[in-house]
């Protein structure tokens, strides 16, 4: 006893990985300010009718809450989401998300 454990999470029903293990793959719509949070780094999960032309993939991040808050999002939300459905949608206005290309 008096190990301690990060937070699991079940990436599908028959794994339990540790939350601090997982990748959150970031994904946009076209050049809109929509924006996509997957778990999966295929964006299978991404809904296609959000996006009227395709999601676009901009980069990784951790599912921490150091890494993820280097967004302007609320991420205890965005981590429950996460956890729940594997996908977290949201707006960004400023274009705050910049990668090298």
């Amino acid at each position: 006893m008096g190990e301690t454990f990060a937070p699991l999470v079940r990436s599908r029903p028959s794994e339990v990985v540790a939350t601090a293990d997982l990748n959150v793959f970031v994904f946009q719509c076209a050049d809109t300010d929509l924006y996509a949070l997957s778990l999966y780094s295929s964006g299978g999960n991404l809904p296609v009718a959000a996006c009227a032309d395709a999601w676009h993939y901009r980069g990784r991040l951790l599912m921490t809450k150091q890494s993820l808050g280097t967004l302007p999002i609320d991420v205890p939300a965005a981590m429950a989401e996460l956890r729940t459905a594997g996908l977290f949608l949201l707006q960004l206005s400023s274009r705050i998300i910049l990668l090298r290309r």
